[in-house]
């Protein structure tokens, strides 16, 4: 296609020429030299024209392209930056709707350790496409960051413990060291069940020092709404409760 442009730009700078030369009725040297000229300035014009075009064009395009990439990449940027931007101010209420995102935005965000305390029914929660993205998220901060990461599932039978054995065995081949205990027993160690009277809800995730993301739940054990907290206090008492329980669960091995 350039090939052609250029060819026919050759030609009408010829086809300049030659008229300027018929046009002028000079037979002289001269006058032929500078119908010549003209044909080759002529040729130039033409070019620099359409080249100015093209390059227009590919501005106009590239220009829209790069528009509609930082559109893109903005909005996680923007929902990031929002998120933390509330979270200087300490309490940020979030929809049942937009826990997942939260969710995942602050396991992004870890840079040396994460506590998750999973409560939640496994049939709601562990069967959702963003759990198992979650996985390959802690995968990541586990094995390139070099993040301490750990989680404990509450359970309130042997049936369920049974259903939770695959997404243990998923999260502990993740390189997460995985625990469980029955909510049965917790009520019976005296010094967790006075811990967790100073606690909200069972379901929450530890982020790094002082970020808390808190997960409540309804009588079915799904998501009713949450909370994101930044406070070394409030972590402290999350993490308290987590220490101790911790040391009762049972850990789960990796076959």
């Amino acid at each position: 296609m350039d090939f052609l442009i250029k060819v026919i730009v050759v030609l009408a700078g010829l086809a300049i020429g030659y008229t300027t030369y018929k046009v002028s009725g000079a037979k002289g040297e001269v006058t032929g030299l500078l119908s010549i000229l003209i044909g080759l300035i002529s040729t130039q014009v033409i070019n620099t024209i359409i080249e100015f075009h093209r390059h227009s064009q590919y501005l106009k395009e590239t220009n829209q392209k790069l528009g509609n990439l930082l559109q893109r990449i903005s909005e996680p940027i923007h929902t990031t930056a929002e998120l933390y931007n509330i979270l200087r101010y300490g309490v940020t209420k979030i929809t049942k709707e937009q826990i997942p995102n939260a969710w995942l935005e602050l396991l992004w965000k870890i840079e040396s350790r994460y506590y998750g305390l999973s409560y939640t029914n496994p049939d709601f929660w562990w069967n959702q496409a963003f759990s198992k993205l979650a996985i390959e998220i802690q995968k990541v901060k586990k094995n390139v960051s070099k993040a301490e990461i750990s989680r404990i599932f509450i359970y309130k039978d042997d049936e369920e413990l049974l259903k939770l054995q695959d997404v243990m065995a998923e999260q502990c081949k993740a390189g997460l060291t995985v625990r469980h205990i029955s909510e049965e027993n917790i009520e019976k160690k005296v010094l967790l069940k006075k811990l967790r009277s100073k606690i909200k809800t069972l379901d929450y995730g530890l982020i790094d020092s002082k970020i808390v993301l808190l997960v409540y739940v309804d009588k079915d054990r799904q998501f009713k709404h949450g909370e994101i907290i930044v406070s070394k206090e409030v972590f402290d008492t999350y993490k308290g409760f987590y220490d101790h329980l911790f040391d009762e669960a049972e850990e789960f091995v990796c076959k």
